[in-house]
């Protein structure tokens, strides 16, 4: 590996944990601590670790310290991103990039399977989201003709399809609905449901400032 690589492999290395710190993660307690400095080990060395080819393993910790550490889908979605921007076809930043795209679809995937969708869109826009960031990765190692990675990037796309596609069957629609005049939380939700406790229902979905003043126009779950 010549200078000029390991300096661009690091560089892709340096972005990529720039964008986990920045992953929706907390700032306080244990969790939080032990991602911080498992990432600022890994960057303080990224040179040495590229150039040693060590840098995988310590990658993927900081990837599920992160996740342990309370980060959120769409903070892994935007590193996904990251790692899929760099498009140079020097073998050292496809090796890291990849590397790590393929780390945060692990992460992404176990955040939706841990997360409690509220309505089928939810569901379907989370699926679609996942589908733009697996493609051309998939695309990109069959290219390469990575059997073995294009195999384990499929298997994982299609269990995390799947799980969604199943789940997605079993939470509702969202509708939407028209009225002639503002009414109070309580009423609409006896109105559409004929049950007042789903009130906070309504004034979650549609973001309403004061509970006796609910849009005449707005979405609600499906019964």
């Amino acid at each position: 590996m010549t200078p000029a690589e390991r300096r661009q492999g690091a560089d892709v290395l340096v972005s990529v944990l720039d964008a986990l710190r920045g992953a929706g993660i907390p700032g306080g307690g244990q969790a939080s601590a032990d991602f911080r400095r498992t990432v600022g080990v890994l960057e303080a060395g990224a040179a040495g670790y590229v150039e040693g080819g060590t840098f995988g393993a310590l990658l993927a910790d900081g990837f599920s310290a992160a996740t342990e550490a309370g980060a959120t889908f769409d903070g892994m979605e935007r590193v996904g991103h990251v790692a899929a921007s760099f498009t140079s076809a020097l073998w050292v930043v496809q090796w890291v990039a990849q590397t790590s795209l393929r780390l945060a679809f692990v992460e992404m995937c176990g955040i939706l399977a841990a997360t409690t969708f509220a309505s089928r869109q939810d569901v379907d826009a989370a699926k679609a989201r996942l589908n733009a960031l697996f493609a051309p990765a998939e695309e990109f190692a069959a290219d390469q003709r990575d059997a073995t990675v294009y195999r384990s990037l499929v298997a994982l796309h299609a269990a995390a399809v799947r799980d969604l596609t199943e789940r997605s069957r079993q939470t509702p629609r969202v509708i939407t609905y028209s009225l002639p005049n503002r009414s109070p939380a309580l009423a609409l939700a006896n109105r559409l449901y004929g049950d007042g406790g789903r009130a906070d229902e309504l004034i979650a979905e549609n973001k309403v400032v004061h509970p006796l003043f609910v849009p005449r126009q707005g979405r609600a779950l499906a019964v």
